[in-house]
């Protein structure tokens, strides 16, 4: 990776945050789960976008794919560089994979992508970054999130959360971002979640 391209990804990775943090601010404040889910699957979302998948199949369908299963694990990857860099002694081994789900996000996987996506792939274009960059850097962005939450959330519990959403987001076909949805209310529930089967 040149200079050039870390600093692209490193202002991206802020970009991602501040947006992140933005659009899904409720009168309640940040529900931390949700916010690292959405930017997990934005992460993984990106990434899948990079496959170059026929862009006609069905937006939410699940794609499973060799390339998501070679890519996506980059995402865990870059997110516990990140995390071990701010302090923290954190790897598979000590992940708390109770946490792996989508069940304690306030939004589901197309209610984070319509709170998001438009941003992200806007970005995307306006900073000449690829879908794979972008992808690490909203990885970076999840690791951050997930360090700035620890008091509310532990990090272990929090990199699990973040797995999930990078599978879901690799395996998703993703849904157009003509429109976007208002900020989450604090009432929101998730709905029925598709099955994703870890790395």
């Amino acid at each position: 990776m040149t200079d050039e391209q870390y600093k692209k990804i490193t202002s991206a990775a802020e970009f991602f945050n501040e947006t992140a943090r933005k659009f899904l601010t409720t009168e309640r404040g940040l529900h931390a789960e949700t916010l690292i889910s959405s930017l997990a699957r934005m992460s993984g979302s990106l990434m899948y976008r990079s496959f170059g998948f026929d862009e006609k199949i069905e937006p939410g369908t699940a794609v499973l794919s060799d390339k998501a299963n070679i890519e996506g694990p980059k995402l865990m990857n870059w997110m516990y560089v990140k995390l071990r860099q701010l302090g923290h002694n954190i790897g598979e081994e000590n992940t708390n994979r109770s946490y792996a789900s989508a069940e304690f996000s306030q939004l589901n996987f197309k209610e984070s992508h319509n709170h998001l996506a438009a941003f992200f792939l806007a970005y995307c274009k306006a900073a000449s970054l690829s879908f794979q960059d972008a992808a690490v850097a909203a990885s970076i962005a999840t690791a951050i999130i997930i360090h700035d939450c620890r008091n509310v959330l532990a990090i272990e519990k929090g990199a699990a959360i973040a797995i999930y959403g990078f599978v879901e987001g690799t395996k998703t076909a993703p849904y157009s971002t003509d429109q976007r949805t208002p900020p989450p209310a604090a009432s929101s529930s998730p709905t029925k979640k598709p099955w994703y089967k870890i790395w």
